[in-house]
């Protein structure tokens, strides 16, 4: 597999795609750990290598993308090589952001508790980063600058909100509309057209957690890949992730066991291995109408180029494909 190297990064922004076809998401899943940000990146490297603009962009809030690339990557999308650019967003910045595009809302919302919130602090508030993720990855997927987005999703797996906000937000929609001709006069009251104000920010908040569902509800539009290693704590939590997601109607298309240690003839990893193989075969047993592919324990941290050696085990060896 040739690939260019070494990773150098740029600075410039990517201008909007020529042909505007359909964006593929790919969301990367599983448990804190398992190496679900290495894989997000081997699988940008070999999209990009395949001359698709794609975009690594990191939902979770401890981000690591910049330590795997060995590059500051900022708080806007950079372009990391040919066609690959890679996003840890700020979440405190975004916080900011999305305080001020939804303002009305949690000016009602927290006033009604007598709470008083800032800006800079709403990012640490319990689920706010799930909708502040969402907002932002809906913003990318419909400028369609890219051909595949990379979610490097965080370890609670960000498609749960994302499939469950659209009835949160009707719900909110509904209770509100109901109360309008009582409490829009009153509210109103507060500043002129504050009422109208909050009904259109709960609007636009809802039809982005409907169109990231819907996509997420498309196998032509997106896919979910679950990382796991072969032990017991992390083969359960895959397990559950993935009863959870498909659930609500969206396919795990595929799962990575890492983490695989290699022959060896010392009694400890005879025993780990032993142990391992156990694992996977249940893995396999399991999910047999899946696609399962295994990744070894490389022996240290993979950064760098060292992430073009994950991305040929992955699909240049075909267990893999996207």
């Amino acid at each position: 597999m040739e690939v260019e190297k070494p990773f150098v990064a740029v600075k410039n922004i990517k201008s909007p795609r020529e042909d505007w076809g359909p964006v593929k998401l790919i969301y990367v899943a599983g448990k804190g750990g398992v190496g679900k940000s290495v894989c997000s990146a081997a699988s940008g490297i070999w999209k990009a290598h395949q001359g698709k603009d794609t975009l690594v962009f990191s939902m979770d809030p401890a981000h690591s993308l910049s330590d795997i690339f060995d590059i500051d990557l900022g708080s806007q999308p950079r372009k990391i090589r040919e066609h690959l650019y890679a996003y840890e967003p700020d979440l405190a910045e975004e916080a900011r952001g999305f305080f001020r595009r939804y303002k009305n809302i949690f000016t009602a919302l927290f006033g009604l508790f007598e709470v008083e919130v800032k800006p800079e602090d709403f990012g640490n508030m319990p689920g706010v980063s799930e909708l502040i993720f969402m907002d932002k990855l809906n913003d990318i997927y419909v400028e369609k600058k890219y051909d595949f987005v990379i979610i490097d999703s965080a370890p609670t797996a960000m498609v749960l909100p994302l499939l469950q906000l659209p009835s949160i937000t009707t719900g909110f929609v509904t209770k509100v509309l109901g109360m309008r001709n009582r409490w829009m006069g009153v509210l109103d009251l507060l500043q002129p057209g504050f009422g109208d104000s909050i009904l259109s920010e709960v609007r636009t908040m809802r039809l982005k957690a409907e169109t990231m569902r819907n996509v997420l509800l498309d196998p032509e539009a997106a896919s979910i890949t679950v990382v796991t290693i072969p032990e017991k704590a992390a083969v359960e939590e895959s397990r559950r992730l993935i009863e959870t997601v498909e659930s609500h109607g969206v396919a795990v298309s595929s799962i990575v066991i890492n983490h695989v240690i290699r022959d060896c003839d010392c009694r400890f990893c005879r025993e780990k291995k032993a142990s391992q193989i156990s694992y996977i075969r249940e893995l396999r047993d399991r999910y047999h109408e899946k696609r399962i592919a295994v990744l070894p324990d490389y022996g240290g941290e993979i950064k760098g180029d060292g992430l073009l050696k994950v991305a040929e085990d992955l699909y240049a060896k075909e267990q893999l494909k996207i």
